[in-house]
């Protein structure tokens, strides 16, 4: 889908949409189209007030429209960025409702408003991955993709929107590149595929080294080389680097499970064992953030780092009761391992803090069922050891609709990650909340005096229908909220 931005034209035809402030206050796009006031008492007698995200499709207006999309802009005081991204999302919703191929939006706001609203109706608009469909139910209406594929923004000053809609335009296209790859069924994308799909972000001037399963062997990544070495698809370590600015990076570290079977530990429930495909979508998450930073140039200095592995049960898979030292040289007991996702990013975060000496670390990952109960999927769990890291985490969360609710980091934890016969084992299953000894067990690998957080972001993979700005599909959470922290 196209969006694009031009000058109000004097005349409209075809499908317009155009919004009103609240209490049906018209804006002078509106008072234009409405000039015998018969579309406002319309909408006064369908209960339209205007009020931010609401929405109404009239299929049959005055000629010679076709259609029109009447959108509520609410209380102009409340027009923050958040609220105009989801004003663009809802519009979005109503404007694939009405099967039209191309809109034209009228919008009486400043260039910088403009752009946010653009920016939610792309969000929204991204079309999940189809492919792989031959055939279409056409008596489905649910089932049909939609059609719309341009959208014509109308504005006083299209030339500054358009300059201000294309940075948001590039962490669009990291958040729909990690979208995508989230959803790839896993006997398309594994380690070495998403590796390739690493290498792309070359052509923007990001930096990527990748380790086969050799190198991971030779550099000690020897945890995560275990979790790797049951299934015929070797592991990768992939390092993204955009080197904007200079001093320090910000160093975001992402598990890249591209399936988790639960190993030897296999899951016992499989009812739900389809979306092990998504395991790795803190991995996407990360390269989605190094593509929007390196699109839109921006000037920070950032690297992204990707343990990668499919996690498998074989002859050759790691066992329960295991010993394997990592690379920080701590000894680890493997426990269970469908706890797979601690073992690759202790490895990570510590290689990551020795050799890239970053200014903060934070990693992602779909780590723990226990989070997705606690937070209902509604939030992803946040653990901290610097107060100043997670105000800023906090902040940008809210800002960018990816919500986070901070959870303690406690030494409590380390009872139950004592071994009889290693320095740690990775996981316990006491009294302790699995998701905060998972928390801690990475604790453990993360130098002291280094800014670091965890995001557990498990539940929050999949969009469901209530989703602010994404269809149901993959949703690629965390893209914008490390655009948002790496700034430039």
């Amino acid at each position: 889908m196209r969006i694009t931005f031009r000058s109000p034209p004097a005349t409209f035809d075809g499908a317009v949409a155009v919004g009103l402030w609240r209490g049906r206050l018209a804006t002078p796009s509106f008072t234009a189209l409405d000039e015998d006031g018969s579309l406002r008492k319309g909408l006064k007698r369908l209960g339209f007030d205007g009020d931010a995200e609401e929405t109404e499709l009239l299929l049959v207006p005055k000629a010679p429209l076709a259609c029109l999309v009447v959108f509520g802009l609410g209380k102009g005081r409340k027009l923050d960025a958040r609220r105009l991204r989801r004003i663009g999302a809802a519009l979005l919703d109503e404007l694939d409702e009405s099967r039209a191929k191309s809109f034209s939006v009228l919008l009486d706001l400043p260039p910088e408003q403009v752009a946010e609203l653009a920016y939610g109706l792309r969000l929204k608009g991204y079309r999940p991955l189809s492919k792989y469909r031959t055939k279409y139910d056409l008596d489905d209406e649910d089932d049909v993709p939609p059609v719309l594929d341009h959208v014509v923004i109308c504005c006083a000053e299209p030339d500054a929107a358009a300059r201000l809609f294309a940075a948001r335009e590039a962490v669009a296209q990291g958040v729909f590149l990690a979208r995508d790859l989230t959803d790839e069924p896993a006997n398309v994308l594994g380690p070495d595929e998403f590796a390739q799909a690493a290498r792309q972000l070359e052509a923007l001037g990001v930096e990527v080294t990748v380790l086969d399963e050799a190198a991971l062997r030779i550099q000690g990544l020897n945890l995560l080389a275990a979790v790797g070495q049951g299934s015929k698809r070797p592991p990768r370590f992939v390092v993204l680097r955009w080197k904007g600015a200079e001093g320090k990076p910000l160093v975001l570290v992402g598990k890249g499970i591209t399936f988790d079977t639960g190993g030897i530990t296999i899951k016992f429930d499989d009812e739900d064992m389809d979306a092990m495909k998504a395991d790795m979508a803190g991995a996407a998450a990360v390269i989605g953030a190094m593509r929007a930073v390196a699109g839109r140039k921006a000037k920070a200095h950032v690297c992204g780092v990707l343990a990668l592995a499919e996690n498998m049960p074989s002859g050759s898979a790691q066992r329960p009761g295991d010993v394997v030292k990592s690379f920080s040289g701590q000894t680890v007991e493997v426990i269970d391992t469908d706890a797979e996702g601690r073992l690759v990013l202790a490895d990570a975060l510590a290689w990551a803090a020795e050799r890239l000496k970053p200014a903060a670390i934070i990693d992602i990952a779909t780590l723990t069922g226990t989070t997705e109960e606690l937070l209902d999927a509604e939030y992803a769990g946040l653990y901290c050891n610097d107060d100043l890291l997670a105000k800023r985490l906090l902040k940008h969360a809210k800002a960018e609709d990816e919500p986070l609710w901070r959870l303690p980091l406690t030494e409590a934890c380390d009872e139950d990650l004592k071994s009889d016969i290693a320095d740690l084992k990775h996981c316990s299953w006491g009294d302790v909340p699995d998701n905060d000894d998972a928390a801690r067990f990475l604790q453990h690998f993360v130098p002291e005096g280094l800014p670091w957080a965890h995001i557990d972001m498990a539940g929050r993979e999949f969009a469901d229908e209530d989703d602010p700005l994404c269809p149901e599909t993959a949703t690629g959470y965390g893209v914008r909220l490390f655009d948002a922290l790496a700034g430039g």
